[in-house]
């Protein structure tokens, strides 16, 4: 049975926060892209994350001018992996649903062929990051151990290299919209609903201006959440270090036992004679540190299930404003 789409809808999703210099431009270039090919004008869902600089008041603009288009409006900034949720559980039925970054370095000739790829039969088509420009070295580095750490500690196979930048088929958004996870990993849920999946190569070009929003500590935080949500290996690998330590400090308890009793000597020294209080010291900062990293890896987990369990809603939308075919389409 063919899995080839019929429909030529695709609906765009650009996450935004503090993007006022990137937005008129980004939406243009898409619109070239994709009016230049046979697909009609894709719809664009705007998810404004908290944003205080002047990004709503563009987006007011580029609707007013565009139409076609819808904003969700955040009552604060939950996230970009929020903003992707709440843009893929508002895309309307049969569209192939794009998620793209608002500052310009995901292109939209790749974006047109990501959905092309799903057109013809995927269900996900991701991109696959070859080169980045605009990083240094130091983040360059960052990025490709984090990608290959998680990969080697995830229990299923999430594509190395590849970000939030990918189409989703109707039924893939239906599925990844149903995830009721209270920190979403993106690229890690929709590698767990398995389907048809393939991965499309791209240079991936430097900011058009501004800041980028993704600091050193909401990096960390990311990579948290993939490697929490996709992995036990780390609460495994606690138990692991408890075993082996035990079983070493029962090698050494056996071994200082018989050289007490045996009153072996170490050059000029007996057991009995050694002072201990250094050894002592090194050993209880070692494993006190250890126990405490033990613990941190427990609590992370922990602390997941607890926030889980209060069930608070992802993000909250303050307002919606776009065009009718939008309201239309949410209606039907």
């Amino acid at each position: 049975m063919s899995n080839v789409l019929n429909t030529t809808q695709s609906t765009i999703i650009l996450p935004v926060h503090n993007e006022e210099k990137n937005l008129a431009r980004v939406v243009e270039e898409i619109d070239s892209v994709f009016n230049s090919s046979k697909l009609v004008e894709p719809f664009v869902i705007f998810v404004n994350d908290g944003s205080y600089d002047n990004s709503l008041e563009v987006i007011h603009q580029i609707i007013a001018h565009r139409g076609n288009s819808c904003c969700l409006n955040f009552s604060r900034n939950f996230g970009h992996q929020a903003a992707v949720m709440a843009g893929l559980a508002h895309t309307p039925e049969q569209s192939i649903a794009v998620v793209m970054d608002s500052d310009g370095q995901d292109p939209p000739d790749v974006a047109l062929e990501l959905v092309y790829q799903v057109m013809n039969g995927a269900d996900i088509a991701y991109g696959i990051r070859k080169q980045r420009k605009g990083r240094n070295q130091l983040k360059k580095l960052a990025y490709w151990l984090f990608y290959r750490f998680l990969s080697s500690l995830s229990q299923i196979k999430i594509p190395l290299d590849a970000g939030d930048f990918c189409a989703y088929s109707p039924r893939a958004v239906k599925f990844i919209s149903k995830m009721n996870e209270n920190h979403p990993y993106v690229r890690g849920l929709r590698a767990w609903i398995g389907l048809t999946q393939v991965g499309v190569p791209y240079n991936r070009p430097e900011r058009y201006g501004g800041e980028p929003s993704y600091n050193f500590t909401r990096l960390v935080k990311l990579a948290l959440d993939g490697i929490v949500s996709f992995s036990l290996r780390p609460l495994r690998l606690s138990m692991f270090l408890g075993f082996i330590t035990f079983i070493l400090s029962m090698i050494l308890a056996i071994f200082y036992l018989i050289t007490y009793v045996s009153d072996a000597k170490f050059g000029n020294f007996r057991m009995r004679d050694v002072p201990g209080f250094t050894t002592l010291i090194l050993t209880n900062l070692f494993f006190s540190g250890l126990h405490m990293m033990m613990l941190g890896v427990i609590g992370e987990y922990l602390g997941r299930v607890f926030e889980q369990t209060k069930d608070r809603p992802l993000f909250i939308i303050a307002e919606t404003f776009g065009t009718l075919d939008y309201q239309e389409k949410q209606e039907q």
